[in-house]
């Protein structure tokens, strides 16, 4: 198990570094062209450096990234990469109706958690991701209100994602034993509150 915890730590590094170099290829290079930057990305995650791959060096970092990074993560290769043959699907993942609900999501929940687990209140909210904790059902009746709201406002992209961190928990694929983790880390938290920045100025710009 803390082998199969490990290499998924290492994997959601590798996958950081391999969408950073994407992305960054992505503006002088076509579309066919990114699948070989990908490839060549991968290759050279797997070459070690000093005996450690690089995920090993961003590993440390940021930590295991939560399952809702994961999966944003994986869309945005692969929608990065297959050009106009998915441009309907891409289109309507990261259209506004989709994607703000995703970023108030994130920048509330990191409001909520990570200012009181730093100690500015008396109380820890990292506390309810443990199950057996006393409180521990405040968190799960959080995110089904989200996913309640979700189903009803039509906002797929965040139900799948608290879903999919739900029984990414459940099933414990990562090394974590909080709940909170598995929805989100401070990657997806400080671009979600870039991205809500972003939209607030150019709505008053």
């Amino acid at each position: 198990m803390t082998s199969m915890w490990t290499d998924i730590g290492l994997f959601s590094a590798s996958l950081l570094w391999v969408v950073v170099l994407v992305k960054l290829a992505h503006r002088w290079l076509p579309h066919s062209a990114l699948w070989a930057v990908v490839v060549l990305a991968l290759i050279v995650a797997m070459v070690p450096i000093n005996g450690l791959v690089i995920g090993s060096y961003l590993f440390p970092l940021g930590g295991c990234l939560s399952i809702s990074s994961l999966l944003l993560l994986l869309a945005s290769l692969v929608f990065s990469c297959v050009g106009s043959r998915m441009e309907v699907l891409r289109g309507y993942w990261q259209s506004p109706d989709q994607r703000f609900p995703v970023v108030i999501f994130f920048v509330l929940s990191g409001l909520l958690l990570y200012p009181m687990t730093a100690g500015l209140t008396m109380f820890d909210p990292y506390r309810l991701g443990f199950s057996g904790a006393p409180g521990s059902l405040v968190l799960p009746l959080y995110l089904m209100s989200w996913a309640i709201v979700s189903v009803l406002r039509g906002w797929y992209l965040l139900l799948l994602l608290t879903v999919c961190a739900t029984l990414g928990f459940y099933l414990k694929v990562l090394p974590s034993m909080n709940l909170w983790d598995y929805i989100l880390d401070p990657l997806v938290v400080i671009y979600s509150f870039f991205s809500l920045l972003n939209k607030l100025r150019g709505q008053f710009t």
